[in-house]
């Protein structure tokens, strides 16, 4: 009888402290069920990713990373055959040369070719001496040197009107070699190409000696130190999604990992690729165990209010304690 007692005592014992040694996340994780949550599906992707699109055209002399190489902003990723540039540069810059030494034979004064400015000045000049002639201030002697400057510019004008026609083509030809000269120096500026952010090469898709024509991508720069998590839900939801608000991320990776982050970006207008609103989270990857794809369930706890229009609203059996909403991804 005692040693029945006995052990009935030491039971209680038992369970007395096994209930006084419940941890605080033990004593909470009830609470937690029963609240109502979101549960939401979520793709990552790079933190930023930047496109290399080759600014001009021309055969490749350098190439100077390769597939995986973390590169900085600034690092050179690959450069052009200078040399033909230079001479194509070289070649119009004596054509223009060439050209404007045919134009001043043709506008100097032994051509006898008179431009309608100087008409025009020796009209004005014409009109001035006419009004000092009235005035009495010059005799008619004077006058008609001027008329005479005037009638000879008029001649000269008729008499050379095909000279003025070649004159106005060589100015549109010099035009055009400027313009082609300007483009030639930017090819030359741009025929190396810079990373435009830090990060990793990635789909590099160049060889050297081979030719490239401008507007190609040569490769992309992909930044995993920091990654962004996307997640999609419903348009009736977005009241409870807030920027700031705290969400915890479960992501499908061996091993498995989870974290906490918050919202910075919401865009109410519907992805195709989700099928549904999305927000963002942007979180370090740790030891780059994140990659481009990995799929994350991101769980979003509400207020007490929200989880009784959610309850009432969205939840179908009204025992459940968890939203979840698909997407297509």
């Amino acid at each position: 009888m005692i040693k029945i007692f006995t052990y009935f005592i030491l039971g209680a014992l038992i369970v007395t402290f096994t209930s006084c040694a419940k941890t605080q996340e033990q004593k909470e994780l009830k609470t937690i069920d029963n609240n109502i949550s979101i549960r939401l599906e979520g793709s990552v992707y790079a933190g930023e990713k930047q496109d290399i699109i080759s600014s001009v055209g021309g055969f490749l002399k350098n190439v100077y990373v390769k597939n995986g190489d973390k590169v900085r902003k600034g690092d050179k990723i690959y450069s052009l055959d200078k040399e033909i540039i230079k001479l194509d540069i070289k070649n119009k810059e004596e054509q223009i040369a060439s050209l404007e030494k045919i134009k001043d034979y043709y506008t100097g004064r032994s051509s006898g070719i008179t431009s309608i400015p100087a008409i025009n000045a020796s009209a004005y000049e014409l009109k001035r001496v006419a009004y000092l002639r009235s005035m009495g201030y010059i005799n008619s002697f004077e006058a008609n040197k001027y008329k005479k400057n005037y009638i000879n510019a008029l001649y000269a004008n008729k008499n050379n009107s095909g000279k003025y026609e070649k004159v106005e083509n060589l100015q549109r030809q010099i035009q055009t070699a400027k313009i082609e000269l300007e483009k030639l120096k930017y090819n030359l500026k741009h025929a190396d190409a810079y990373a435009s952010i830090d990060g990793y090469i990635s789909d590099l898709n160049i060889n050297k000696g081979e030719s490239i024509a401008p507007s190609r991508k040569v490769c992309s720069i992909v930044d995993l130190d920091k990654v962004i998590v996307k997640a999609g839900f419903s348009t009736g939801l977005l009241p409870y999604i807030k920027n700031g608000k705290e969400v915890h991320l479960y992501f499908v990776t061996t091993p498995p990992y989870n974290t906490y982050g918050k919202i910075d970006k919401i865009n109410p207008i519907v992805d195709p690729k989700f099928d549904r609103m999305t927000f963002e989270v942007k979180i370090p990857n740790k030891n780059y165990l994140l990659q481009e794809g990995t799929r994350a369930l991101v769980t979003i706890s509400l207020s007490k209010k929200g989880q009784e229009e959610v309850r009432k609203y969205f939840l179908q059996n009204k025992r459940d304690t968890v939203l979840e909403i698909k997407s297509k991804i």
